[in-house]
């Protein structure tokens, strides 16, 4: 069930999101979590209540408790009688709504069913769940749903659609049953009737019994593209304004969500420029763990709040309550300590965009309309922030705390120097706000030379245009894709130290369906005219050569790539071009153009 050769499974020609029609039935869908920015993620199940050892086995620290069933070869008929006596009596839907209203967060994401297949919610689809196979005899989801309302927090559930290791069709469980030996030999027959008996009916249960629901997060994707859009159009059917992550369809082909979801701790460098959300969790596992002890810092959490956020994504920091529903002491501690700085200063988090300026030597920035904000991390020795690039007119600048406090600004040309206070008024990060006259302006941060003279220019450096965006897939990485005509392009401001000549190199993946289609790239006034060529299985990245350049001066000049026509069809998934001193090639294998 994966792509051979070059055959594309998604059905339409480009390969786009289009065919789930999530961006058009609802252009507003995300603002409220474009506005939210931090969220709360809940890994509780009955595997909290093993804690990380089963019969003197232990799950090491770095490995995550929540899995205890497979990691440990639980057999399912033992970790059901396990189950039995979950009993979190000490679970209050109203004492975790009021942590993550404390500590800033907007939107609680809970586990409804993990991998281990038990719900924790009264399911009518499967007696396996916490209202009716535990003494416990509650809906703590029913609970949750209606803090989060009273408290005005989205409420949103995960559901482990595809893995689920107590049914004999669900995927991921190889020690109890023989269906499952990976996704080219998996039993369609009995994944199907798993999927019609359980998943899609539990789905149904939690869109129509609990409220509105803010998001759906899915995990570990789906065999096939086709599945994943089952789940996608169940979902907006039931709630057309309910988000998906990026994780419900096959992780090798094309992003079908609503927004994408980083892998697990990830972050991209530089930000993408389709909507995105980083899981983390605030030690080293998801599910409770007594073992584990390695607690995040308050300062960590907001440090990794404001980087996600200033490149342009959500942050959605996981907790993991005991097995009695108690929150651990130290889960407690360090939100409330985040919380404190967050309240502070969530002016310069909720609703920002990301920063225009790529990474800063100092610290994070943040914009809304005419406001900079401006995260210092590294207190500048000589007291003087500098800011490069920055076009607009300055109207005012202050420390976001003391709005009375103006401080002095030097502009030399588009460099900005400002003169900060002798001290950091804040911890671990102090915020200062620039106003500017009109709607911001930043000149492009041009691309240096790195090791050897070579210039990469990548998805993380390039300016997009029209429809052609910075993306990001489990295989693929980083790449640049989304483009259909001239209109679409991707550039990039290269600084050269010197003159001379260079090798043209370029590393996409295409499938045969965009084989043949020509794009244009231009340095400076040479232009170079080249067709595309299937590389393989989807993003299967090759690398090709173009030809060569030669600089005639130092100083900035222009790369740009675009497709010569207009086509239906996306031109490629770029990953990069590659600008190599002649001087430092060996032996080139082709000649120069």
């Amino acid at each position: 069930m994966i792509l051979s050769g070059c055959k594309n499974l998604i059905d339409n020609k480009s390969g786009t999101k289009d065919i789930s029609q999530s961006e058009t039935e609802d252009v507003h869908r995300l603002d409220w979590f474009k506005e939210a920015k931090f969220g709360m993620f809940i890994h509780w199940g009955p595997y909290s209540q093993l804690a990380g050892e089963y019969k003197g086995q232990r799950v090491p620290v770095g490995k995550n408790a929540e899995w205890i069933m497979k990691e440990l070869k639980i057999p399912a008929q033992e970790y059901r009688d396990l189950a039995h006596s979950f009993n979190p009596v000490m679970f209050n839907a109203d004492s975790i709504v009021s942590l993550a209203k404390r500590a800033g967060m907007k939107y609680i994401v809970i586990t409804a069913k993990h991998h281990d297949g038990f719900a924790m919610y009264h399911s009518e689809a499967s007696e396996y769940n916490i209202s009716d196979w535990t003494p416990f005899k509650r809906d703590p989801l029913k609970e949750l749903s209606i803090s989060c309302k009273e408290a005005g927090i989205k409420f949103c559930v995960y559901y482990s659609h595809r893995e689920d290791w107590d049914h004999p069709g669900g995927y991921g469980n190889d020690w109890d049953y023989d269906n499952d030996r990976g996704p080219d030999f998996y039993d369609h027959q009995k994944f199907d009737n798993y999927l019609e008996e359980k998943a899609k009916p539990q789905l149904r249960e939690l869109l129509t019994a609990y409220g509105p629901v803010g998001l759906v997060w899915f995990d570990r994707g789906m065999y096939t593209p086709e599945q994943g859009l089952e789940f996608v159009k169940l979902v907006h059917d039931l709630q057309p304004s309910t988000l998906i992550n990026g994780r419900v369809g096959h992780y090798d082909q094309e992003f079908i969500g609503d927004y994408q979801s980083m892998s697990d701790n990830g972050m991209p460098a530089g930000g993408i420029e389709e909507y995105w959300e980083t899981p983390m969790t605030l030690n080293t596992t998801w599910g409770f763990s007594k073992y584990d002890t390695l607690w995040k810092s308050p300062a960590t959490v907001i440090q990794r709040l404001v980087e996600i956020v200033s490149r342009g994504g959500n942050f959605l920091l996981n907790i993991g309550p005991k097995g009695s529903g108690e929150i651990p002491s130290a889960t407690v501690d360090i939100l409330n300590k985040a919380g404190s700085w967050i309240e502070r200063n969530g002016e310069a988090i909720y609703g920002t965009e990301s920063s225009p300026f790529g990474e800063l030597p100092w610290g994070y920035c943040t914009v809304k309309e005419n406001k900079l904000y401006l995260f210092i991390r590294d207190w500048p020795t000589d007291g003087v922030l500098n800011i490069t690039g920055l076009k607009n007119k300055i109207t005012m600048v202050y420390p976001l705390n003391e709005r009375d406090v103006k401080l002095s600004v030097k502009v030399n040309e588009k460099n900005v120097s400002i003169e900060l206070p002798d001290a950091p008024p804040d911890y671990p990060l102090s915020v200062i706000v620039l106003e500017t006259e009109g709607p911001l302006e930043v000149d492009p941060q041009p691309v240096r030379p790195g090791e050897n003279g070579k210039y990469e220019l990548t998805c993380l450096n390039a300016i997009t245009h029209g429809n052609a965006v910075t993306r990001f897939n489990r295989k693929g990485g980083f790449h640049i894709s989304k483009w259909k005509g001239p209109e679409d392009f991707a550039e990039w401001i290269v600084s050269a130290d010197k003159p001379g000549k260079f090798r043209l190199d370029i590393s996409y993946s295409a499938p045969r369906e965009w084989e043949g289609m020509k794009f244009e790239i231009f340095i400076g006034d040479k232009r170079f005219e080249r067709t595309v060529s299937c590389t393989g299985e989807l993003f299967e990245f090759q690398e090709f050569p173009v030809g060569y350049a030669e600089l005639t001066s130092s100083g900035n000049f222009t790369v740009k790539i675009r497709p010569k026509d207009v086509s239906d069809s996306w031109l490629m998934y770029l990953r990069s071009l590659t600008l190599i001193p002649v001087e430092n090639i060996k032996s080139s294998g082709w000649g120069s153009d």
